[in-house]
């Protein structure tokens, strides 16, 4: 059995929200096809546009349960990824709705289905103070599984003074942190029909970016909750002794960060979406195997749950070493 970290759905509250807004980012619908529209995205089966065809796993609960049958998964950790509730396309008042409604979302089906479903919980960061509210209600009220985050912000840094009070709440509840990439400028640099490679090419550079920068901001030496990076956290794995030149280099004994990059990087989690086995045995060999769970993207396009486990069988050829990525560790980390 696999518990699934790493994949993504819809709840009614936010989509009947969604349609009834009029903005760059969002949701429409033709007929029964349900749309993604977004400033910055494309999936590996469009070519062309950013007005992105969703398929039945993101809205409709029994489609899931016949593929977490199908696949051998009795839980998955949902969050939203797109449309991302945090786009400048939307005021910070609408913002803080769709979160909301996200999170609301995620507790009822939860409730309805506790055995399968778990919720990672968003946050209005454009509004920190009442993110911080959120925080509590997501650990106390709502009882959902963490946090999901995006890698940054419209107006900025993840690091920014103005959230230090957010991440703060989150560790008091001891909450474990999602990360998850959006479009980033790269996306603008395509060409129309190349919109296809902002989820194979710029979503995980723009994990490897944002996070090597949160890195140098001491943001990990400043919380202690648990972090899951996913698509295997990027390149950073594999560039960790490159990012880590700069700190070596820096002449002030003081400034961030405290450890190695490599040392921060063992302190994260990341999951098994790679699809290329040198990288991930490179991956496992660098920070270990217990910094692993498995995660699909399910039910985006580039979804492969097939390959996902076929490589994680011939890469950990060890049973009780596959069983901790399949399923122990994310129970421990989301408290399952």
């Amino acid at each position: 059995m696999y518990v699934d970290v790493h994949n993504h759905f819809l709840p009614e509250p936010y989509i009947d929200r969604l349609l009834k807004m009029d903005t760059a980012v969002g949701l429409t619908r033709s007929g029964d096809q349900l749309y993604a529209v977004h400033e910055r995205s494309g999936t590996a089966s469009v070519k062309a546009g950013n007005r992105i065809p969703l398929n039945d796993g993101f809205t409709d609960v029994q489609e899931r349960l016949e593929w977490m049958e199908d696949h051998d998964i009795d839980r998955t950790v949902v969050s939203v990824s797109t449309p991302n509730p945090l786009a400048g396309a939307f005021t910070p008042e609408q913002s803080t709705d769709l979160v909301t409604a996200i999170n609301d979302g995620f507790a009822t089906v939860r409730d309805q289905y506790p055995d399968v479903f778990a919720g990672l919980g968003m946050l209005p960061l454009r509004e920190p103070d009442i993110a911080v509210n959120e925080v509590d209600r997501i650990a106390t009220d709502l009882n959902l599984s963490g946090i999901a985050l995006p890698t940054s912000l419209p107006e900025g840094k993840l690091s920014d003074d103005s959230l230090t009070p957010v991440f703060e709440a989150i560790d008091e509840h001891d909450l474990t942190v999602f990360f998850h990439p959006h479009g980033n400028p790269l996306s603008d640099v395509l060409d129309s029909d190349e919109s296809f490679l902002s989820p194979l090419v710029v979503f995980p550079t723009e994990t490897t970016f944002q996070i090597a920068r949160l890195i140098y901001d001491g943001f990990f030496d400043a919380y202690d909750f648990d972090t899951v990076l996913p698509h295997m956290g990027g390149t950073l794995l594999h560039l960790a002794g490159r990012i880590d030149r700069g700190r070596q280099e820096i002449d002030d004994p003081n400034a961030p960060p405290a450890r190695s990059v490599l040392e921060t990087l063992k302190g994260c989690y990341f999951d098994t979406i790679s699809f290329h086995q040198p990288a991930m045995r490179a991956a496992i060999e660098t920070v270990g195997v217990d910094q692993f769970v498995f995660g699909t993207d399910y039910a985006f396009d580039e979804e492969d749950t097939d390959t996902i486990v076929a490589d994680l069988e011939a890469v950990v050829p060890d049973e009780a070493d596959r069983q901790k990525i399949a399923t122990e560790t994310a129970r421990d980390l989301f408290d399952l």
